[in-house]
């Protein structure tokens, strides 16, 4: 089998990388399978804490063989979660052709590798499918198919190939001008999710993520991602020590599915009883926080009037 090799991206949290790597260690296909893991240098300024906690994830990620062979690359400088992702991939699925990557807050099920690894050699020549992942957003109902396609991206575990890579375009400018001359930005708000506003803030130096700007690409080529009826990963980043993680009830409160998912080839296209599906539980996360926000005024008001 041509397994696809693995990138994983490390920083300052010993903890999730060290469980991060043991579930990825106990994957099927891992004794089989090449990883790369980048280790990002230290931040200007940074705290002892910081120096500490580099110094440690650097030790666990040397400490054994976790797949059959493990490269690592320590950065001197601090390159940023967005930049790392985009020279790590980049060198990695340019030599490959294609390429699994996972962060170091993302639990691996048993099969994960199975999965991606089918799905990269069944859907190599269908150009519709930008990319693949082990992830599903959440919905009330379940889902009968084993596999579905989704007009959105995931960064929570995903797989590429290197023509699909090179279609992304990293200049955000670029895309909120393609994006607003096409009058496109309410339609990239999947389930009224803030993916526009998202997309202005990286170009505000407000946030930097790769991953926006990775699905405005997909978004404007109007192509698909696979993804699996149950999560084969886990999010164990919403504890505040992620980039850009903070607590998320929604798409947190999902646990991996253990067991192995079939990937049958099909027709690359949109199932628009499932979009609808998706587009609904997004909108029913976006009523939880306003409901939410909401509460938390009245209570503030009644601790107000209550001195």
């Amino acid at each position: 089998m041509d397994l696809a090799p693995i990138v994983l991206f490390v920083y300052n949290r010993p903890e999730h990388t060290l469980r991060v790597l043991e579930a990825l260690e106990g994957n099927h296909l891992a004794n089989q399978s090449k990883l790369y893991i980048f280790s990002d240098g230290l931040k200007v300024n940074a705290s002892k804490e910081d120096l500490n906690n580099i110094h440690y994830v650097r030790k666990i990620i040397k400490s054994k063989n976790w797949c059959k062979e493990v490269f690592i690359t320590e950065r001197i400088e601090n390159l940023g979660l967005a930049n790392s992702v985009i020279k790590g991939v980049s060198q990695v699925v340019e030599q490959y052709g294609k390429v699994i990557v996972l962060e170091d807050d993302i639990l691996t099920g048993k099969y994960f590798l199975k999965f991606m690894n089918d799905a990269l050699i069944t859907y190599k020549n269908e150009e519709l499918v930008f990319g693949v992942t082990g992830y599903k957003y959440p919905t009330k109902t379940a889902i009968k198919k084993q596999t579905y396609f989704l007009p959105i991206a995931s960064s929570w575990s995903y797989g590429t190939w290197v023509n699909r890579w090179k279609q992304v375009d990293f200049n955000g400018c670029e895309l909120i001008e393609a994006i607003e001359s096409s009058k496109l930005e309410r339609k990239m708000n999947f389930g009224n999710y803030p993916f526009y506003q998202m997309l202005k803030d990286q170009i505000n130096g407000l946030n930097s993520s790769w991953a926006i700007r990775f699905y405005a690409s997909m978004f404007l080529k109007e192509k698909y991602f696979l993804y699996p009826n149950v999560s084969l990963v886990e999010n164990i980043g919403f504890d505040n020590t992620g980039e850009h993680c903070s607590k998320d009830d929604f798409f947190s409160n999902i646990k991996l599915y253990d067991n192995q998912i079939r990937v049958v080839q099909m027709r690359p296209n949109l199932n628009q009883n499932l979009v609808k599906l998706f587009e609904n539980s997004f909108k029913s996360r976006e009523i939880k926080n306003k409901i939410s926000v909401f509460s938390r005024i009245i209570n503030k008001v009644k601790r107000f009037f209550s001195i």
